[in-house]
C-alpha cells in the first residue's frame, strides 16, 4: 500500500492575512502552543498581536510603523508590550493604542519606553539612597534572600534575617527611618542609643544592626566615607551566665510554666526536647507527624543549615502540643502557629516581659506558695482584709526568696550536661551516658566525625531516629521524676548498642 504524501503547506498552517479575533482570557487559554516556530493571534485592536511560543510563553507585540526620515516610506516596526496573563486584554489594547498614537506623531515607542526605563531606575536609585529606612529594607530583603554571608562564611539564616529585621523595625526605623542616610551623624545614633539604653533594652544588637546596614549600603555603592558609627562600642557585658539548672530549679520551672499559658508550653517543650527557643517558638502544626510522634523542622528554620531536622516526640512532649492544639482551635486561629502571637499570624513574641513573668512564678514555686496563696495574688480590686494579707505575705515570700539568674539558653544546656552525666552509682561514679554523635544529632549540633563527614552521604535523620527517640524518651522520663519529685531510684538507662553500635 502506498504511504500517503503529504505536502509542506499542509503539514503547516496558512500564512498571511489573518482575520482579527476578539481576545478574552478564555479564548487565549483555548490557544495550543505551537511544535516550533511561533503562533501569532491579531487581536482587533489595530496593530494588537499576541504571540505564542513552543514553550507556551504568551506575549503582547504591537506593530507600527515610523516614518523613515525622507518624508516619503515609513518602516515597519514591533514592539513587546507585555506577558499574558501578568498584562490582561484590556491593558494590552490600551498600551497599543498609546504605541500607535506615538508613531503617528513621529515619536519612536520604544525610544520613549527606554528613556522612561532609565528615569525610573534613576529614581529608583535614588529612591534606595535617600532614607535608611529604604536601605534597611533592601538589606532585610537581601538576608532573606540568602544573598548576604554572616559570620561563619555562610548565607545569613531565615530566623537570623527576622530577628535583625524585627530589631530594626522597632529600635530603630520609627527615629532614622525618614532621615536621608547621608544625614545620618553620630550624635543622631548616640541618641538612639541613650534612649534605649535608659530603657534596658538591646542597645548593643542595635548598633550591631546600625553598623550593618551602613556597610550593606557601603557595599552597595549607595553610601561613602566613614560609617557615622565609626568609633562607637558596646556598653554591655556580654552576657556568660549559661549554666545547667540544678533539680529544684527544674521543678519550680516546670510547675510555674503550668500558669502562662502558651508561653509556659513553649518553655516545657523546651525543656523536653532540648531544642533552640526559637525553633520551638515559630513550630507550625504542618511540622508536626501525630501518627509517627515527630517534629519535623524544615530546613529553613534550622540554625546548622544541614537541612530539615526531626525531633521524637515522647508522650510528655504530645501532651503539651495537644493542649497548645485544644487552645489554638479554641481560639479560632487559622495561621498555621502553634504558638502565635498577640496579632495572631506571628510567632509568639515579647520573651522579656513573659521571663520576667515567669521568673516571679518560679520565685513563688520555690517559696513554696500554696494554690490559696496563688488566688490571693491574683485577686484584685477591693479585697477582705484576710485575703489583702494574705496577698502582702505571699509577695513578700517571693521577694525574700534567693533564685539564681537564669536564661531560656540554660535548658538547652541543662538537656545537654545531663544526658552527658547520665547515671551515676552509689558512689557517685558515671555508669552510663549519651554517646557524643547520638546526642548531637538529637540536638541538632554539627556530628564531629572529622574528615569522615566528608565521605559520608548518608540520610542522617533516617540513622539515628530510633537512638534519638530513645535518648529522648530516657529524659522524659528523668525529668518527669525529677518535677514530679517520685522516689525510687535511678531511671533505666538506654542500651545505644542494640541499634547497631
Amino acid at each position: 500500500m502506498p504511504k500517503t504524501q503529504f505536502s509542506k503547506a499542509a503539514a503547516e498552517p496558512r500564512r498571511g492575512p489573518q482575520k482579527p479575533v476578539n481576545l478574552t482570557g478564555p479564548i487565549i487559554d483555548r490557544y495550543s502552543r505551537p511544535s516550533k516556530g511561533r503562533k501569532e493571534v491579531s487581536d482587533i485592536e489595530r496593530g494588537l498581536f499576541l504571540w505564542i511560543t513552543p514553550n507556551g510563553t504568551r506575549s503582547w507585540v504591537a506593530i507600527f510603523r515610523l516614518p523613515n526620515g525622507d518624508g516619503k516610506r515609513s518602516v515597519r516596526r514591533k514592539m513587546a508590550l507585555g506577558r499574558y496573563p501578568a498584562m490582561g486584554v484590556l491593558a494590552a489594547r490600551e498600551r497599543a493604542r498609546e504605541v500607535a498614537a506615538l508613531a503617528a506623531q513621529g515619536i519612536d515607542p520604544e525610544a520613549q519606553a527606554s528613556t522612561a526605563r532609565e528615569a525610573e531606575e534613576r529614581a529608583a536609585a535614588e529612591r534606595r539612597a535617600g532614607s535608611f529606612r529604604a536601605v534597611a529594607e533592601e538589606y532585610a530583603a537581601a538576608m532573606k534572600a540568602g544573598k548576604l554571608i554572616g559570620g561563619r562564611k555562610r548565607p545569613v539564616t531565615a530566623a537570623t534575617a527576622s530577628i535583625r529585621e524585627s530589631l530594626l523595625d522597632r529600635q530603630v526605623l520609627p527615629t532614622l527611618g525618614d532621615t536621608p542616610l547621608t544625614e545620618v551623624t553620630p550624635a543622631m545614633i548616640r541618641r538612639l542609643l541613650d534612649r534605649i539604653d535608659r530603657e534596658g533594652g538591646p542597645v548593643d544588637a542595635t548598633l550591631k544592626n546600625i553598623r550593618m546596614v551602613f556597610r550593606f549600603a557601603q557595599s552597595r555603592g549607595l553610601f561613602h566615607g566613614t560609617l557615622p558609627t565609626s568609633g562607637m562600642t558596646a556598653r554591655q557585658a556580654p552576657v556568660k551566665e549559661v549554666r545547667a539548672l540544678t533539680d529544684d530549679e527544674l521543678r519550680a520551672i516546670w510547675h510555674a510554666t503550668s500558669r502562662h499559658g502558651a508561653f509556659g508550653q513553649v518553655v516545657r517543650l523546651l525543656m523536653l526536647t532540648g531544642q533552640r527557643k526559637g525553633e520551638i517558638a515559630g513550630l507550625r502544626w504542618e511540622e508536626v507527624d501525630w501518627d509517627r510522634k515527630l517534629l519535623i523542622i524544615p530546613a529553613e528554620r534550622v540554625k546548622n543549615r544541614a537541612g530539615a531536622h526531626e525531633v521524637p516526640l515522647t508522650d510528655a512532649a504530645l501532651a503539651v502540643l495537644r493542649q497548645a492544639r485544644e487552645a489554638y482551635e479554641a481560639l479560632g486561629q487559622t495561621s498555621g502557629l502553634a504558638f502565635p502571637s498577640d496579632k495572631g499570624d506571628t510567632p509568639i513574641s515579647g520573651w522579656t516581659q513573659l521571663r520576667q513573668k515567669l521568673n516571679a512564678t518560679v520565685r513563688g514555686e520555690l517559696a513554696d506558695l500554696e494554690e490559696a496563696d496563688w488566688r490571693a495574688i491574683r485577686a484584685c480590686g477591693a479585697l477582705r482584709p484576710e485575703t489583702r494579707a494574705r496577698k502582702a505575705d505571699a509577695l513578700a515570700r517571693i521577694r525574700a526568696t534567693p533564685a539564681a539568674p537564669w536564661r531560656l539558653h540554660d535548658l538547652r544546656h541543662t538537656f545537654i550536661t545531663r544526658c552527658r552525666d547520665g547515671e551515676e552509682n552509689a558512689a557517685g561514679e558515671i555508669t552510663w551516658f549519651a554517646p557524643l554523635d547520638v546526642l548531637q544529632a538529637t540536638v541538632n549540633h554539627e556530628i564531629t566525625a572529622g574528615v569522615t563527614r566528608v565521605y559520608d552521604h548518608g540520610d542522617l535523620q533516617r540513622r539515628y531516629r530510633l537512638r534519638k527517640r530513645e535518648l529522648l524518651e530516657w529524659w522524659s522520663r528523668k525529668l518527669m521524676t525529677i518535677v514530679e519529685g517520685a522516689a525510687g531510684g535511678n531511671v533505666v538507662a538506654v542500651d545505644f548498642r542494640r541499634t547497631g553500635e
